[in-house]
Parts: structure tokens; sequence; C-alpha cells
């Protein structure tokens, strides 16, 4: 199965966001939020359809949630973790397709990790030119990484650093 792929927006996306947050949700203690965020969270979007949850709780339960999230099913990978966001993987089955990815993101509300994850999702739900813009920097990293994460993502850093210089104008 290929990762790095380009895939159009699905309306199943919010439902299938709530479906997993109705889910998780009575098993996270001290929760402050949990929100959808990446691509499946801004409508026309699209991308590798992966579905992605960002959830805040204090600092200082972040690894109570972090063994609760793993209770559920979700495997902590701590590659793709940083010192203010833990990572999780998890597959779940899915209605159009026979398994689909889940992404958390379990950090604190001052986090800039959080607050990053909010404001770019945010700024794409209103503007919906640079939804046109990044789809299309989307389609083109996933035909030419070939696969590489790296690659992937070096394609794409244009559009993040130009969204974050808008989102952080004076």
């Amino acid at each position: 199965m290929k990762k790095y792929v380009f895939k159009p927006y699905s309306p199943i996306f919010p439902e299938l966001f709530q479906k997993e947050k109705n889910r998780i949700a009575p098993h996270l203690q001290h929760v402050f939020a949990i929100e959808h965020v990446g691509s499946t969270a801004v409508p026309g979007l699209g991308g590798k359809g992966i579905i992605d949850l960002a959830i805040a709780v204090k600092k200082e339960d972040l690894e109570t949630a972090s063994q609760e999230l793993q209770t559920l099913g979700y495997e902590f990978r701590p590659t793709f973790s940083t010192p203010d966001r833990l990572y999780f993987i998890h597959e779940l089955p899915d209605p159009e397709e026979d398994k689909r990815r889940y992404h958390v993101h379990l950090t604190y509300p001052e986090s800039s990790d959080w607050k990053g994850l909010i404001s770019f999702r945010d700024y794409l739900r209103t503007h919906p030119e640079t939804v046109q813009e990044y789809a299309e920097l989307k389609k083109q990293a996933a035909l030419e990484a070939d696969q590489k994460g790296d690659l992937y993502r070096k394609i794409k850093e244009p559009i993040f650093k130009k969204i974050d210089g808008l989102i952080h104008e004076p």
C-alpha cells in the first residue's frame, strides 16, 4: 500500500473524526479539547485520507493520556514525536476503504504544536484559494516523492512557510 498518495476529499471525513472522538473521549482523563486537524479537516482539500486528531491535555497529564491511547489500540511513535507533542497511529475498518489510518497528536493547549495545528487548519478553512494551491502542491508531492517521506514533506514545505507567515503577519 502506497503511503504518499493524493485522494480527493470525502464528505465522510467529519463523520469518521466524530466517531473516533466519541470512541476515545470517555477513556481520556482531563481532556481540554479533541480537534479534527490535517487535510481531512478542510473541506475540499484532499490528500492521503488520514484522519488526524489533535488532543490537548494538561502538560503533566501527557504520560497518562499516552497510556490511555495505547490501551485503545494507538501505537506510540517516538520517532515522529517532539518534546511537546506525542504522536500515535492506528488503523480502523472503514466504509470507503478496507482500513483507514488515524493519527493522534497529543499535546497541551499552550504548546506551539497545538497552536500551529489549529491555526493552520483554521486558516485553510477560511481561504479557499490557498486550499486549491495546497491541493496542487500535495498532488505534485505525491507524484514526485516516489514514496520517500522526507522528499514528500520537502516539496510541501513552501506552503507551510507561506501560511505560517500569513498567520503571523502584523
